[in-house]
C-alpha cells in the first residue's frame, strides 16, 4: 500500500479517534493530522518512503531547535555564545539518526510493524505530548498495520 493510501485510512481513523473522544473541532483537526501522520511512521525503515524522506528533513531541523532552545532558553542572542555546545549536541542527535538508519536499520516490514513498536510510538508521543495525542499516534500507526494486514506482537 502506498502513503496517499495509508493517509486516507490514518484520517479515517482520526475522525473515529475524534469523536470517541469527544472532542471540539480544532482538536479534531488536530487528532486527524496527528493520525494521518502517524500512519506513515511505520514506513520509516524504508529508504524511499515519504516519512523517511520527512524525517530525514526534520530530524537535522529539530535537533538543532532543540539543541539552541535548550542552551539560550528565550534569548536567541546568546547562540554564538554557547555555539560549540549547540553543534555538537544537534550533531550528536543527526549522527545517533544517521548511524541507526544506515547501521541498525530493521528490515522493511520487521521490528517496526508490529504492535510493539505501536506501543512505543505512542508512549514516545506521550512523552512529549499529552494522552489525546498518544492515543491518536497509536491509533495512525495501528492502521497501518491493519492496512498492511501486518498484526504482529513483536
Amino acid at each position: 500500500m502506498n502513503w496517499p493510501e495509508h493517509m486516507l485510512i490514518g484520517a479515517l481513523a482520526g475522525v473515529l479517534v475524534a469523536y470517541f473522544l469527544g472532542a471540539d473541532l480544532l482538536t479534531s483537526a488536530l487528532i486527524i493530522g496527528m493520525v494521518s501522520v502517524s500512519a506513515l511512521a511505520p514506513d520509516i525503515d524504508h529508504d524511499s518512503s515519504k516519512i523517511r524522506q520527512a524525517a530525514n528533513l526534520a530530524v537535522p531541523l529539530a535537533a538543532f531547535s532543540f539543541a539552541i532552545t535548550s542552551a539560550c532558553e528565550n534569548n536567541l542572542q546568546c547562540v554564538f555564545a554557547h555555539k560549540e555546545s549547540i553543534l555538537i549536541n544537534g550533531l550528536a542527535v543527526v549522527g545517533l539518526y544517521m548511524l541507526i538508519m544506515t547501521f541498525l536499520k530493521p528490515r522493511h516490514r520487521g521490528i517496526i510493524h508490529t504492535l510493539s513498536a505501536a506501543a512505543v510510538f505512542g508512549l514516545l508521543v506521550y512523552i512529549l505530548s499529552d494522552s489525546t495525542f498518544a492515543i491518536a499516534g497509536f491509533a495512525g500507526y495501528f492502521s497501518h498495520l491493519l492496512a498492511d494486514r501486518q498484526i504482529k506482537l513483536i
